[in-house]
């Protein structure tokens, strides 16, 4: 049973955490960048190259909207676009040298706050944060596994 205790408790420590993870995703290594070019970035970076399909999908956002993103990082001269030779339809997006930096740093920075988190969790408790975080995701984003 769901007590108003443990709502509280949720709510309040929910709210710390993700102040901690907003001011993560504001990280500006440009100034002009938004939060949401910022995880194109970072999702063009872990797989070199995408087509925009994947990154809509990644991102969460429709096609168009994945396109203005990607026209303002190609503007900034973070971005490429390649057209598929066997399908002119199919854009692939990768990153320049510069937006590779930016996402890199991104990624460090990122990856060095999730590991001192991390790093107060035994592994066992790291295993089961995990599982939970998974299973909240999957209910928040209509899974019904358990």
């Amino acid at each position: 049973m769901v007590t108003k205790e443990n709502i509280d408790r949720f709510l309040e420590t929910w709210n710390k955490i993700t102040r901690v993870f907003a001011a993560m995703e504001c990280f500006r290594e440009d100034p002009g960048l938004t939060k949401l070019e910022l995880l194109a970035l970072s999702a063009i970076c872990n797989r070199e190259e995408l087509i925009m399909r994947q990154l809509a999908e990644h991102l969460g956002v429709s096609m168009s909207t994945a396109t203005v993103v990607i026209d303002k990082l190609v503007e900034k001269g973070l971005v490429g676009r390649e057209r598929n030779h066997g399908d002119r339809r199919v854009v692939k997006v990768k990153l320049t040298e510069k937006g590779e930096k930016i996402a890199v740093s991104f990624q460090r920075q990122k990856a060095g706050i999730i590991k001192q988190v991390m790093g107060l969790l035994s592994q066992e408790e790291q295993e089961n944060f995990i599982l939970i975080l998974e299973k909240i995701s999957g209910a928040l984003n209509g899974d019904k596994r358990k």
